[in-house]
């Protein structure tokens, strides 16, 4: 919960501790309890405008960690099984475009730092209209809308900056099956032929 606030809380401090020298130095030149009127007015409501400053910058950056932060966010498991009827319903209706699932899976020793750069770099390669999940604690699942009449090269791209080795299996919507348990089977079915053949 810090975490998502941690730039309000920073411009909060960082404008009392500017704050503090001010009413040090008016101290010395003007007696703060002898304050009444318009005087108490004005420096409460410099008090208050500082701190509305610090706030609204550190704001700004809790927004933009925020940004950050989902732009290398998996989807969920329940998300990708969700949507996926969805976006089959879509490519139903265009006849150039076509569905494909990739599963891929990373090894189980994997270091924690190499997964996490393998998930970025799956966000990264990826399309926004793409859905890129979690779907085990070494499994991810991704399900592309893409050119009926030109091969994918993500996999390919993936594959060159991957700093992890992982197996890979696909399968096409509605050709290989209509429905997403389907095309998982088909997928993995896919993944461990090419780790046989190795």
């Amino acid at each position: 919960m810090l975490k998502q606030h941690i730039g309000k809380t920073i411009g909060l401090f960082i404008s009392q501790l500017v704050l503090l020298p001010e009413i040090m130095a008016m101290n010395g030149t003007i007696d703060l309890t002898q304050l009444h009127g318009t005087e108490l007015y004005v420096v409460i409501g410099f008090y208050v405008f500082q701190t509305i400053i610090g706030i609204y910058f550190g704001n700004r950056y809790d927004r933009k960690a925020c940004v950050k932060d989902l732009i290398y966010q998996l989807k969920s498991k329940d998300f990708a099984a969700s949507t996926f009827e969805k976006i089959a319903a879509l490519v139903d209706r265009d006849p150039d475009s076509r569905l494909t699932i990739y599963l891929l899976q990373t090894r189980k020793d994997s270091h924690p730092e190499q997964q996490t750069a393998f998930e970025q770099l799956l966000v990264a390669e990826t399309r926004k209209s793409d859905i890129v999940s979690k779907w085990s604690n070494d499994q991810y699942l991704i399900i592309a809308v893409e050119n009926a009449a030109k091969p994918s090269t993500m996999i390919e791209r993936i594959k060159q900056s991957s700093p992890i080795s992982f197996l890979v299996g696909y399968a096409t919507y509605p050709v290989e099956g209509e429905l997403l348990q389907q095309l998982l089977q088909v997928a993995k079915e896919r993944m461990y032929a090419t780790r046989t053949t190795k």
